[in-house]
């Protein structure tokens, strides 16, 4: 479920605005947590820390880790500037639908991460996270060590 988020959250932030497009740059970059990638995969999404014009960059992060962020689709990357960044973990796969008398329906969610690799909750907090990402004109890795205490 959270993963149908993150792209219903992705694409609503690259499937809005019109003609004049600003110019973006390639953002790749792995997130890891207690020195492994960060289990589950997610979404990434970079939130202005000063007022300004255009889109907000997202992205989903893969199962192990990695990400690429978009702005105009879903990795043609970020428009430069220092960015405070967010990051959502899925933990838990929702039950999937199946056809009725099928007799293989799994009615509960399956635990995706331990929760010993749970990612801290400040992470994922739009206004108190820690993180922040600068972006410049040119090709950007940028990667996440998290941390269980700052």
């Amino acid at each position: 479920m959270l993963r149908v988020c993150a792209v219903i959250l992705v694409t609503g932030l690259l499937g809005c605005g019109g003609g004049g497009q600003d110019k973006v740059y390639p953002v790749t970059g792995k997130i890891t947590y207690k020195g492994e990638p960060m289990k589950g995969g997610g979404s990434i999404a970079f939130i202005p820390i000063e007022d300004r014009k255009g889109k907000s960059p997202g992205g989903v992060v893969n199962p192990d880790g990695t990400f690429a962020m978009g702005t105009y689709t879903l990795s043609d990357g970020s428009m430069p500037g220092t960015w405070r960044v967010v990051i959502n973990q899925e933990t838990v796969a929702e039950p999937q639908s199946v056809a009725d008398g099928s007799g293989k329906k799994n009615p509960k969610s399956v635990q995706l991460v331990e929760p010993a690799f749970k990612i801290p909750y400040k992470y994922s907090d739009m206004m108190n996270t820690p993180l922040t990402a600068t972006v410049k004109e040119e090709n950007n890795v940028i990667n996440f060590d998290l941390v269980e205490k700052p």
